[in-house]
C-alpha cells in the first residue's frame, strides 16, 4: 500500500470512529453549565505547571488531542461562542458565517477605529431565544469601567476585551434582550452563588494577571512556571465553591469545562496547537483520557446540547458532540427545567420550558406536570415542552416529569411562589374563627400588586360597613358586635384599581377567647411542652389570669398579660392540655388540646391522613428531638421507599401505585432513638 493510500484509510477509519462515538451516544443534560477560558498554555506546560487543574482531570476527564482553531486571542474565543473566526483572511469561513474583519485583538471595519459587531448567530443569541439564563463573569471588568466597549487594559486594569467574546457580538452591543446587563465582573459570582441564582450558563473570563497571559499581581517580569501558579491557584479559589453545590456533587448534573485559547504565544508555533482541555462533573466518566480530535467548535457544539439548545452557530453544526466523556444516563431520565428556576415571583399562567435525556438506548415517551401533586398537563414522545400553566397566588410545589420507553421515570422538582393579579389582605388578630369579646381589636396589612400602593380600605360586619380607611398598608380599627357569631369582610384597594379580601367568621362572647398557637392539636411533641396562647377579653375589661392543666392538674399559673408562653413537663405518652384564662369580669374562657408526648416527635404536615392524593404524592414532615434529628426513612406498605441523612424536616416525592397505602415516616436521633407517624392515602 502507497503511503498516501495508508494516511487516507488511516484518517477514513479515524473518522469513522469519531463519527460513530457521536452517533452512539449523547450529552447528558445538565442544570448547569460552567466556561472557563485561560491563555497561551500548550498542554506539556499545563500539565508540568498547574496541579489543581490536573487533578480534577484526571479525577474526572481530560482531552490529550485536543487543538485550538487560529492563532490570536480573539479568533479562539469567537470559535467557542459562534463557530467561526469571523475573519476570511484567517480562516475559513464556517457555513453561516460571515467576515467581520477580526484578528486575534479587534474585529474593526477596515481603515477605520469603529467595531465592526458581528451579527452572526451565537451562543448568547441562543440562549436568550431559549429563555436560558446566562452570565460572563469577568474579573476586573468593573474597574475596567464595566461596560461592554471598555477596551484592553482600560483604566490601567489587566481587564482584556478580547478575551471577553460576548462583547464582540451585536446582541450584546445592542443590548438585545438585556443582554449588555448580562456582562458583570467576576464579584457577582459569588453573591450568585450565595443566593441560589447561578445561572444556568456562565463563562468566567480570568483577568491577565490569573489566566496566564501576564505575570500575577504585583510582579513585572516572571517565569511561564510563576504564570500558570497564579492560574492555577485563580482556578482552585474560583471554582471550589461552585464544585460544592449539589449540582456537582454526586447524583447532580453539572458539566465545568476549562480549556486555553492556544497553546502559546498568539502563534502557535512549535506547540502544534495542543491545549489541556479538562471537562468535570458528576456525570463524567471519572478518570477519562480522550484520544479523539476535538476543537473549540466541539466545546460549543456539548455546551449547546447539554442547555438543550438545537440550534448551532457556525462550525458547530457539524461538529462531534464530545459524548466519550460522558457515562451513560443510567437507569432513568434525567429532566432538566429551564424556566421558571425556582426562588422568582412570577404572574400566572407560569410558562415551563424543561427537555430530557432517556435512559441509554431509550427515547423520551412521555410527559407529565403536577402542581401541589396534581397533574396538571400531559405530553407525549417529545425531548423538551414547554407548557403554560395558570396557577393561583401563593406558594407550589412544581413537578416536571419524564418518562423513556424503558417505563422509568426522572423527576425536577422545585419550589415557585406567584405573585397575586390584585392586593392580598392579611388580619393577623383576630385568628378566623376565633371566640372574642366586643369590641374587638382587628389588625390587618394589605400588599398591593405590582408596581401599585394601597389606596383604601372597607371592614364590612354582617354586609353592613363598620370602618373605613384610606391609604395605608395597616391598619387597626376598633369594632363593636354583638354577641353571637358574625361574617367579617376585610377589603383593601390598590392604585389600579383592583381589590383583595379576606373573610373571618368570629363569635363574639361573654367570656375571655383563648387561641392556643402551639401545640398543634393531635401533634407529637416533645417534652417539656412549649405552650404558646393569647386571650381576648370580654367587653371593655381585661385578662387578668391564667392557668394551664395538663390532665386535670394544674401545671401553670400566669398573671394579667394578654398572651403566655409556658414549658410544662410532661410524661411520654397522650394528655389533654388545658390553657384557661380569666378576664376582669371575673369569666374564664378555655381551649382544649389533645397531644403526644414522644421522644422523637414526628409530625407530617403533607399529605392528611385519609387524603386522596395523584400518584406522584409530596411528603413534607419534620422531627423535634432533645438531641439533633440524624436520619429519615419512609416506607410504603412497609417498604423502604425513601432516605435522608440529618435534618429537622424532609421533603419528599413519592410515586405510589393505584389504591389505598400507608405511609409510616420515621425520623431517628443521635442516641439511636426514634418516632414515627403513620398515615392513609388513597391513589384514584
Amino acid at each position: 500500500m502507497s503511503r498516501n493510500t495508508a494516511g487516507r484509510a488511516v484518517c477514513a477509519a479515524l473518522l469513522f470512529v469519531f463519527t460513530t462515538a457521536a452517533a452512539l451516544g449523547q450529552v447528558p443534560s445538565s442544570q448547569h453549565v460552567i466556561l472557563v477560558i485561560n491563555e497561551n498554555t500548550s498542554f506539556g506546560q499545563v500539565m508540568a505547571n498547574m496541579p489543581w487543574l490536573v487533578g480534577q482531570g484526571r479525577m474526572n476527564g481530560y482531552a490529550t488531542n485536543y487543538k485550538s482553531d487560529s492563532s490570536g486571542s480573539l479568533m479562539d474565543y469567537l470559535w467557542l461562542a459562534s463557530g467561526s473566526c469571523h475573519s476570511s483572511a484567517n480562516c475559513a469561513l464556517p457555513a453561516g458565517t460571515h467576515d467581520f474583519h477580526c484578528t486575534g485583538t479587534d474585529c474593526y471595519y477596515p481603515d477605520s477605529a469603529s467595531t465592526d459587531p458581528i451579527t452572526d448567530d451565537n451562543i448568547f443569541r441562543e440562549l436568550n431565544n431559549a429563555r436560558v439564563s446566562w452570565k460572563v463573569y469577568a474579573e476586573s471588568y468593573a474597574a475596567a469601567g464595566g461596560t461592554v466597549a471598555a477596551p484592553d487594559n482600560n483604566n490601567d486594569t489587566p481587564y482584556y476585551r478580547r478575551h471577553n467574546a460576548a462583547t464582540w457580538y451585536s446582541d450584546i452591543v445592542n443590548d438585545i434582550d438585556g443582554s449588555a446587563d448580562k456582562i458583570v465582573d467576576l464579584s457577582e459570582l459569588s453573591t450568585d452563588l450565595e443566593s441560589g441564582k447561578l445561572p444556568r450558563f456562565a463563562i468566567i473570563i480570568p483577568d491577565g494577571n490569573h489566566d496566564a497571559h501576564d505575570c500575577p499581581v504585583g510582579v513585572s517580569t516572571c517565569t511561564e512556571t510563576q504564570k500558570l501558579a497564579a492560574a492555577d491557584l485563580f482556578l482552585k479559589n474560583t471554582l471550589d465553591p461552585i464544585l460544592a453545590t449539589p449540582d456537582f456533587k454526586s447524583g447532580g448534573n453539572g458539566l465545568l469545562i476549562i480549556t486555553f485559547d492556544e497553546c502559546g504565544g498568539g502563534t502557535d508555533e512549535g506547540c502544534g496547537a495542543a491545549v489541556y482541555t479538562a471537562l468535570i462533573g458528576p456525570r463524567v466518566t471519572p478518570h477519562k483520557v480522550s484520544t479523539l480530535p476535538y476543537k473549540h467548535e466541539n466545546t460549543l457544539r456539548t455546551v449547546l446540547d447539554s442547555l438543550g439548545i438545537k440550534t448551532y452557530p457556525g462550525a458547530s453544526a457539524k461538529a462531534a458532540d464530545m459524548v466519550d466523556f460522558f457515562r451513560t444516563n443510567g437507569s432513568k431520565p434525567q429532566v432538566v427545567l429551564s424556566f421558571p428556576i425556582g426562588g422568582e415571583s412570577l404572574g400566572s399562567p407560569v410558562k415551563i420550558q424543561a427537555s430530557a435525556s432517556p435512559a441509554a438506548g431509550h427515547a423520551i415517551s412521555g410527559w407529565s406536570v403536577y402542581v401541589d401533586s396534581r397533574e396538571k398537563y400531559n405530553a407525549g414522545a417529545v425531548s423538551a415542552i414547554s407548557p403554560t400553566i395558570a396557577m393561583s397566588a401563593g406558594s407550589h410545589a412544581l413537578v416536571v416529569r419524564a418518562w423513556d420507553t424503558s417505563g422509568a421515570f426522572g423527576d425536577h422538582t422545585l419550589s415557585l411562589t406567584v405573585r397575586s393579579l390584585h392586593p392580598t389582605v392579611s388580619v393577623s388578630t383576630p385568628k378566623n374563627y376565633a371566640n372574642v369579646g366586643s369590641p374587638i381589636k382587628l389588625h390587618a396589612s394589605g400588599s398591593p400588586t405590582a408596581g401599585q400602593a394601597i389606596s383604601g380600605w372597607r371592614v364590612y360586619v354582617d354586609t353592613f360597613e363598620a370602618f373605613e380607611g384610606g391609604p395605608a398598608s395597616v391598619i387597626n380599627p376598633r369594632l363593636t358586635m354583638g354577641l353571637g357569631t358574625h361574617k367579617v369582610l376585610v377589603r383593601a384597594w390598590d392604585t389600579s384599581g383592583a381589590y383583595g379580601d379576606q373573610t373571618l367568621t368570629l363569635t363574639v362572647s361573654d367570656k375571655p377567647a383563648v387561641a392556643v398557637s402551639t401545640p398543634v392539636a393531635d401533634s407529637n411533641i416533645i417534652s417539656p411542652i412549649s405552650i404558646k396562647a393569647s386571650a381576648t377579653p370580654s367587653g371593655e375589661h381585661s385578662i387578668s389570669g391564667w392557668l394551664v392543666y395538663v390532665d386535670s392538674v394544674a401545671k401553670y399559673r400566669g398573671g394579667s398579660v394578654e398572651s403566655i408562653t409556658a414549658n410544662v413537663a410532661a410524661s411520654a405518652g397522650a394528655h389533654t392540655v388545658i390553657v384557661r384564662a380569666w378576664d376582669s369580669s371575673g369569666a374564664y374562657g378555655d381551649r382544649t388540646v389533645s397531644v403526644n408526648v414522644k421522644p422523637v416527635a414526628v409530625n407530617i404536615k403533607t399529605p392528611a391522613n385519609g387524603a386522596s392524593v395523584s400518584s406522584s404524592v409530596n411528603v413534607v414532615a419534620d422531627a423535634l428531638s432533645a438531641n439533633p434529628i440524624k436520619g429519615w426513612h419512609i416506607y410504603v406498605d412497609s417498604i423502604p421507599s425513601f432516605a435522608q441523612e440529618d435534618g429537622n424536616q424532609i421533603d419528599a416525592i413519592l410515586a405510589l401505585g393505584t389504591g389505598t397505602h400507608t405511609l409510616v415516616v420515621r425520623s431517628w436521633d443521635s442516641k439511636g432513638v426514634y418516632g414515627d407517624q403513620t398515615i392513609h392515602v388513597t391513589v384514584p
